[in-house]
């Protein structure tokens, strides 16, 4: 079963709202240190929304769960690479599915939260049994 994940997760929209909560903060720190480069703050944000959006940019469009385990599907290509990760795990309602580094992936391993926010209730059980599945099967 395929299923298309949301353009923004909801751990990319915390990631953002951290991010830029973390701007007036530092900006309040240096207030009390006069030495300190102005700007800072600011700069980290950006550095924070930058790092966030490369991120968002390399993660899988499609999931797919079967018997034999989950896959990913990458735009570059429609490439597809299975969940083989040690991190992949069932939390709660919610799943984290974790990746190997593969060419179609940027070469990168990667960590893909979901939550009930993401992706129905449907979909995240057919994605906890394909999880399971590959557990059992080696597949992972």
């Amino acid at each position: 079963m395929t299923h298309e994940l949301p353009q923004r997760l909801l751990a990319d929209r915390i990631t953002v709202a951290l991010a830029l909560a973390c701007v007036p903060a530092i900006e309040a720190m240096l207030t009390r240190h006069p030495e300190a480069p102005a700007g800072l703050g600011l700069a980290t944000g950006a550095g924070l929304l930058l790092w966030q959006w490369l991120r968002t940019r390399r993660r899988p469009r499609h999931v797919i769960a079967g018997v034999e385990g989950v896959a990913l599907v990458f735009e570059s290509g429609g490439a597809i690479v299975p969940v083989t990760g040690e991190g992949s795990r069932v939390l709660g309602r919610s799943v984290v599915l974790h990746w190997q580094g593969a060419g179609q992936a940027g070469g990168r391993p990667g960590t893909l939260w979901l939550t009930p926010a993401d992706l129905p209730c449907e979909a995240l059980r057919a994605l906890r049994v394909g999880l399971v599945a590959g557990q059992r099967t080696g597949v992972r």
